[in-house]
């Protein structure tokens, strides 16, 4: 597996794994303030946000399964062993009773009620020209994937995207960027990686980090359009900052005619799908962190990490701000709208914020361990909240 290249503004994670144990049942206002539903143990952990459909709540491990559970109880329902590595896409998610789930090198669709393994796929290889025991399969870690009624879209790194059948497994087309003027290709190593995806009517929209010499010292950043049943790409618009390394990793958000993409160093812009061009740009002045989590829209506003230890809202037609929020942390995966709440990590911390106002309501940690990892975004339902943890899976209410 590729190491992933240097960043100037470093994510630091505490990737700690606990031992934990389990227990059912509500367990009422705990120390922390969350209201918890039900905890099982499972695992390791998954960087995996879990999808819900129905009666079920599907989640990652740390040893490779996935697992679907009573929403109600955290019961297991069924555990699918699929790779020798942890589940490590940013996301799962199911569509017309499929799961699909991303491992370190491979993606999986399986049957969202028995677990029955449909399809399993490598996408491109990360680098092309790679010395010898170099190159690998396209790395998935972190990459969010979506998918429609018909195909799954599995973004990857060495800049691909593959349309996978949803139900059989059968590519329908890959998309790769090709040569561009500058890139490392032209020094025997091409290095890009494409980590988001966002399916729309008959347009799928990615983002792609591109690094312009060897080292990955300086990197690019890119927003494109690929017509849904073909791969065909429709346009490509390069964002005016230049940075290193995984440049850009989550999905694309949409507004009207807006794409909006986040980069890592917490820069902001909207760009229009019609025109290509960029409409606004947001950057918080006292940015100095980085930030994994994507935007996220809701109405008529998108809610940003600032970078500055701030949470956003800002006005989606304009990205003008409606309100910031100080929260004096780091989000560490992707943020998590509910009706009345931002919920999203830190690490070892997982922090709510009112969404109306962006005032902080809580700062938790696990009750269950004195080393505690909230490991993936959070998940919500029925007015629950569903989120892997170290060697665990958690449940509680929407506060």
């Amino acid at each position: 597996m590729h190491t992933r290249p240097s960043f100037s503004f470093v994510v630091a994670v505490a990737v700690a794994v606990a031992v934990l144990g389990s227990c059912n049942g509500s367990t009422g206002l705990d120390a922390t303030g969350l209201r918890e539903r039900w905890y099982q143990a499972q695992p390791g952990y998954s960087r995996s946000r879990p999808a819900i459909n129905g009666a079920m709540v599907y989640f990652g491990t740390g040893d490779g399964q996935i697992m679907a559970r009573d929403i109600t109880s955290g019961a297991l329902i069924w555990a699918t062993k699929v790779s020798q590595e942890a589940i490590q896409g940013a996301n799962l998610v199911v569509r017309a009773n499929v799961v699909v789930a991303a491992s370190v090198f491979h993606s999986v669709g399986l049957d969202a009620q028995t677990g029955h393994e449909l399809w399993s796929y490598q996408s491109p290889k990360d680098t092309v020209g790679a010395p010898p025991g170099g190159a690998s399969p396209g790395n998935l870690i972190d990459s969010r994937i979506d998918a429609d009624n018909d195909m799954a879209y599995i973004p990857a790194w060495g800049a691909s995207v593959s349309a996978v059948d949803l139900r059989m497994g059968t590519v329908r087309w890959v998309w790769q960027p090709g040569p561009i003027a500058g890139d490392t290709a032209t020094s025997g190593v091409f290095r890009s990686g494409s980590m988001g995806v966002r399916v729309s009517g008959d347009t799928v929209f990615g983002t792609m980090w591109h690094d312009t010499n060897r080292t990955g010292g300086t990197s690019d950043a890119w927003l494109f359009a690929l017509d849904r049943v073909t791969g065909r790409e429709l346009w490509r618009v390069r964002m005016p900052f230049e940075g290193s390394g995984a440049l850009i990793e989550a999905s694309p958000a949409l507004y009207r005619d807006l794409v909006i993409v986040q980069l890592l160093p917490a820069r902001t812009y909207a760009v229009n799908r019609s025109t290509q061009q960029i409409v606004w740009e947001f950057a918080a002045p006292g940015a100095t962190l980085s930030t994994i989590a994507g935007p996220e829209v809701s109405g008529d506003t998108v809610y940003v990490d600032g970078g500055d230890e701030e949470i956003y809202a800002l006005r989606a037609l304009d990205g003008s701000i409606v309100w910031k929020g100080v929260y004096g942390a780091q989000a560490t995966r992707d943020l998590l709208l509910t009706d009345r709440h931002i919920i999203f990590p830190a690490g070892g911390e997982l922090h709510i914020l009112d969404r109306q106002s962006g005032k902080q309501l809580l700062v938790a940690a696990q009750p269950h361990t004195s080393d505690p990892l909230f490991a993936s975004p959070a998940a919500s339902g029925n007015g629950f909240v569903y989120i892997s943890v170290g060697d665990a899976a958690l449940c509680f209410e929407d506060p």
